[in-house]
């Protein structure tokens, strides 16, 4: 029951993220740091709602991608020291590029608007996804 209610949540939330994607706009002129795949102008809103499906997608927190500077115990966001994050960004990539290619049917369907291939489509809640489906008891 409790998966259920995680898959909905974040196939509610992945829907919203790439349908309005392009038309979000960052609030009071700021901008994030180092965004290579996300757009420039994403809402803080918008980012972080995104950053919460990777997380129970995955089911790991910020820690996961983002660096932490312990002594001042605050987040170093912009960094790219830890390599997940780099991994994060390839798979994001991966992900548009086959609903682009696989499940763009025509230009009233756009792929983003389908959704078929997401985090959880093989994380399914788990950092590192499982390679065989677990044995029959």
């Amino acid at each position: 029951m409790k998966a259920n209610k995680q898959l909905t949540a974040v196939a509610i939330i992945s829907s919203l993220f790439f349908a309005g994607i392009a038309a979000m706009e960052q609030p009071r002129g700021e901008t994030f740091k180092n965004l290579q795949v996300l757009p420039k102008n994403i809402s803080e809103d918008s980012l972080y709602k995104l950053m919460d499906i990777y997380c129970v997608s995955l089911n790991v927190d910020c820690k996961f991608c983002h660096a932490h500077d312990k002594k001042a115990d605050t987040m170093i966001w912009h960094t790219d020291v830890k390599p997940e994050k780099e991994i994060t960004r390839n798979m994001m990539r991966m992900t548009a590029a086959i609903n682009e290619t696989y499940f763009h049917f025509n230009d009233e369907v756009k792929a983003s608007e389908v959704q078929a291939v997401t985090c959880y489509t093989c994380h399914k809640g788990q950092a590192i996804p499982q390679k065989e489906p677990a044995a029959k008891k």
